[in-house]
């Protein structure tokens, strides 16, 4: 496997940390965020480094459950399939998003951050949010 297959995989894996129990439209919301975050490069310029940048995604944090979950799914596993094609489809299609850069489960309280950004809309069960 090349670095780039792997950094792939890595967003891949992080969309199933990060929005495997939502809607399609929340997963390619999710998705979104992760091409949006890329293409700004201040999380850095591949895939991996902006899904690993620390405490950006939770599901990559030392002691986060889903790190160790996630480990465990095989590779081929049909889950991980169907968000490939979540991830490539996304690359290059309309953002419903409106370019957002954050976005928090409304399972949670509302972060701190999220009164300095503007909203853009609610996909799923996370709103997501740009700068302003």
């Amino acid at each position: 496997m090349n670095p780039r297959d792997w950094a792939f995989e890595t967003a891949v894996r992080t969309l199933w940390q990060e929005a495997r129990g939502e809607p399609d439209e929340g997963r390619q919301a999710v998705a979104h965020v992760i091409w949006n975050r890329l293409e700004s490069r201040r999380w850095g310029c591949t895939l991996a480094s902006v899904c690993l940048a620390p405490r950006q995604f939770s599901g990559w944090n030392d002691g986060d459950p889903n790190r160790m979950a996630v480990a465990e799914v095989p590779d081929d596993d049909r889950a991980l399939d169907h968000l490939r094609l979540i991830l490539t489809a996304s690359q290059h299609a309309s953002d419903p998003t409106e370019g957002a850069l954050y976005y928090y489960a409304l399972s949670v309280r509302e972060p701190s951050w999220a009164k300095r950004k503007i909203c853009t809309g609610r996909f799923g069960n996370q709103k997501f949010f740009k700068e302003k």
